[in-house]
């Protein structure tokens, strides 16, 4: 029966629309003194959708309506008049809304997004207690493969000897049978993130990387095998390539607050000089 009712009150629902007849509203819900109406929620149904689907759209805008008169009128019953006094804070929120947000349109007319490689540099070199390690970082190669995988003891050879001719091999040889090879694109790792490629922890890393440049551990189904062509330990100053990306974030914002202050200060101009500003206490 309540499925029925719906579908009548969505037929009167177009049917009202589509005459455009304001003077009488209907009534959908009533909670206290106030009326939820037809028109309050029409906007709110998508033209496209289905019978079906507007009727569990108009069953569920009217409970949200209800739950939020209920507690709203209980709200209005225990607040004393002070504490329900909240146009000026409601004000002051639509004041500033209204300002970030012609703030933001204004920034998307006027900011240039390209940060200069030579103003990241510039701010690198300026600025080097800002860019110090907070952990160990390597340039790894990582290498994984099966316990059952037939040229392990061939990889391993190559593995610990040192010239470039048997870097390359090994790395032949992970490319054809590996379970997994990760050159990096030889960029920088964390540590932290290159340990959680492991089976268990790193201890010390520092301690670690200034005696060895591989590391070998295993699990019961894989052998794990890191190769360090590179490392900077705490401390060390961050390398650019590594710090690229927060410098431009830092510069951007930069631009952002100086295009913004400069706007301000416009407008203040504009409105001191059209005689807009008058202070009447000094």
């Amino acid at each position: 029966m309540l499925q029925i009712r719906f579908i009548i009150l969505l037929l009167i629902l177009l049917f009202v629309f589509s005459c455009k007849n304001e003077e009488n509203k209907i009534k959908l819900a009533q909670v206290h003194d106030k009326f939820l109406y037809l028109e309050d929620i029409a906007d709110l149904i998508p033209d496209e959708v289905s019978s079906e689907d507007s009727i569990i759209i108009i069953k569920n805008k009217i409970d949200l309506w209800i739950r939020k008169q209920t507690i709203l009128k209980r709200a209005k019953l225990n607040l004393s008049d002070e504490q329900k006094d909240i146009e000026d804070i409601v004000e002051d929120y639509r004041a500033s809304l209204l300002i970030e947000k012609y703030k933001q349109q204004y920034l998307k007319q006027e900011i240039d997004t390209v940060i200069k490689e030579s103003d990241i540099e510039s701010y690198y070199n300026n600025y080097p207690e800002s860019f110090i390690l907070s952990e160990e970082i390597v340039k790894p190669l990582f290498f994984k493969f099966s316990i059952n995988n037939n040229k392990i003891t061939k990889f391993k050879q190559y593995f610990n000897t040192e010239n470039e001719e048997a870097k390359e091999r090994m790395i032949e040889i992970a490319k054809e049978s590996a379970e997994k090879f990760d050159g990096f694109q030889n960029v920088w790792v964390y540590m932290s993130v290159l340990s959680d490629l492991l089976p268990n922890d790193i201890n010390n890393a520092e301690a670690f990387l200034k005696v060895s440049k591989r590391l070998e551990t295993r699990d019961k189904d894989y052998y794990y095998f890191v190769y360090f062509q590179e490392y900077l330990l705490t401390g060390e100053t961050i390398p650019i390539e590594l710090a690229k990306d927060r410098i431009k974030i830092i510069l951007l914002n930069k631009r952002k607050t100086n295009i913004l202050n400069d706007l301000e200060k416009k407008i203040y101009q504009s409105d001191v000089k059209n005689g807009n500003i008058k202070i009447f206490v000094e």
